[in-house]
């Protein structure tokens, strides 16, 4: 007989996950629960995360991104009150993380399993660059992880890549706000992020790249060429397939657009 955890560790299996991974886990859950309560299991997103942490396991590191866009505006950053919204699993993941979280006040993330806790301490201002965790997960040859969503509104390590290779179409932007640190302490901080140009108006649009990760098979997952259930990826992977597309001269339509 079936139980939520047989599901969800089979669900995490076909997407090409294994016990002891480094993985950075993107996600829409909404399917997944539907599917749980369709088959009649009274489960919450709490579960479903601890179930998650549990197939990764303590050798393992669950790295779950906790992005909040508030400071952009100019809007206080608390990094133990800020919510992620990123969706329910990445606010469950935040809430029980606690301290165990990355310094960035907009690309935040959060840790469970074997925590690099050195990685914690890191004041990365630029948000994908030196010292980011997509630096980290890069050297660890750790995997990005996707669950029900296109690359178009998850891979966000594009843009590490395209930092890493000072790419034209975008440029580093320094964001200035309130920061109030785990210790309730607060300062003015500097934050930056390689952004889009607005002249011309860039929009990323990576549709394209994630099909050629599908057609070199790098990608891994029961359900090819679609964006259903858990796919990953490792993160070394898309790193040198899209250093081919940038260095070739051809990321016009692979990875951005002119708006």
């Amino acid at each position: 007989m079936n139980s939520v955890k047989s599901i969800i560790y089979k669900f995490l299996s076909d997407g090409g996950l294994n016990n002891g991974d480094k993985v950075l886990l993107h996600s829409n859950i909404s399917k997944l629960y539907k599917r749980l309560i369709e088959e009649n299991f009274k489960s919450n997103v709490e579960d479903i995360l601890n179930i998650i942490i549990e197939y990764i396991g303590p050798s393992g590191t669950l790295v779950i991104p906790t992005f909040n866009f508030d400071f952009c505006d100019g809007k206080t950053y608390d990094f133990l009150k800020s919510k992620s919204q990123m969706g329910a699993l990445s606010e469950a993941a935040r809430v029980k993380a606690q301290y165990n979280k990355s310094w960035h006040p907009v690309y935040s993330f959060v840790f469970f399993g074997n925590i690099p806790f050195e990685e914690l301490k890191k004041e990365n201002y630029t948000a994908f660059g030196r010292d980011s965790v997509f630096e980290w997960i890069t050297a660890e040859d750790g995997k990005i992880s996707i669950i029900d969503l296109p690359d178009q509104n998850s891979m966000t390590y594009y843009h590490y890549v395209e930092e890493k290779n000072k790419v034209s179409w975008r440029y580093q932007k320094k964001f200035e706000g309130e920061y109030i640190f785990a210790d309730k302490s607060k300062k003015k901080i500097n934050a930056e992020i390689f952004v889009r140009n607005l002249n011309p108006e860039i929009i990323t649009k990576v549709g394209k790249m994630e099909k050629i990760l599908w057609e070199k098979k790098l990608y891994k997952s029961k359900f090819p060429f679609t964006n259903i259930g858990c796919r990953s990826i490792r993160a070394r992977d898309i790193k040198a397939e899209t250093e081919k597309i940038i260095s070739s001269g051809n990321a016009k339509g692979v990875l951005y657009d002119i708006k």
